[in-house]
Order: structure tokens, then sequence, then C-alpha cells
């Protein structure tokens, strides 16, 4: 059977954490509230998913970082989801180079994957950074299909 987690509040921080509630952003809200639930009122995890409305996953990771970390790592860790808008010029070059053939490049290998067309962008400084997901998007809507290395 799995072992209950739950946040082990320190006497200081409670005081702390109610304050947090009324100021911070609301990113940093729903992780102190998903502290408080765990901490003072013994809430499962299943039971915080529900009323923060934040996976369960993602809520063990928070309150294992403040079991772990203290509150600093609650207020000062960034919010992560929202990601940078690619631009049409961006999209477009991308989608010019997967139509190019790597060997015309000068490169070693005659089929671009994600990762290989993943590292050219980036290392040519077309993109600063960018997910193989990104890349396999864009090319899905120009129906362009890279087919993914398999190892058997």
């Amino acid at each position: 059977m799995a072992r209950l987690l739950f946040a082990d509040i320190k006497k200081d921080d409670v005081k702390k954490l109610y304050e947090i509630l009324k100021k911070e952003e609301a990113y940093i809200k729903k992780r102190v509230h998903a502290i408080i639930l765990s901490g003072i009122h013994k809430y499962r995890v299943s039971e915080i998913s529900k009323i923060v409305n934040l996976h369960p996953n993602h809520l063990r990771k928070w309150i294992k970082r403040y079991n772990k970390e203290g509150l600093d790592i609650i207020l000062n860790s960034p919010r992560t989801g929202k990601k940078k808008q690619i631009t049409e010029n961006i999209k477009n070059k991308i989608i010019e180079i997967a139509k190019i053939p790597p060997r015309k490049l000068g490169l070693l290998f005659s089929n671009w994957t994600l990762h290989k067309l993943k590292k050219y962008l980036e290392e040519n400084k077309i993109i600063e950074k960018i997910s193989h997901e990104t890349i396999r998007k864009i090319l899905k809507e120009t129906n362009i299909e890279i087919k993914e290395v398999t190892t058997e």
C-alpha cells in the first residue's frame, strides 16, 4: 500500500503561508493552498487535487519540494506552462530547412529526425530553444513527416 504524503509544515511557516494567500500571484497561491490543505488540514493529495485543480503528480512534487527545501522553494520557483509563441517567420524557416536534404547543408546524414532538426535549429541560432513536439506540430501543419529513429 502506498504511503500517504503530507506537508511537514514548520511552526514558523504557518503565519507566512496564510499571508501569502492574501497577496501573491495565483499560481503561488495554489501551491501554498495545497501545502496548507496537506500539512494543516491533512487532506490527501487526491482530495487537494480536486480543490485546487492541479494534477496529483504536480501536487506531490510541490509537497516533496516544500518538505525538503522549505517555503522559499514555493515562492522562488518560476512558473512553467505557457510557452513563448513562435513567430511565423521562424515557423517558415523551420519548414524550409526541413525540406532541404541534410547532405545539401553539409551534414553527414541523409534524413532528418526531430532530434537532428532540433539540434540543427538551435546550433545555427534559428531559434534559441525548441522542443521536439513543437517541431513536430509545425511540420504536421504543412504535412511534412519526419520519421523518428527507432531502436530495436
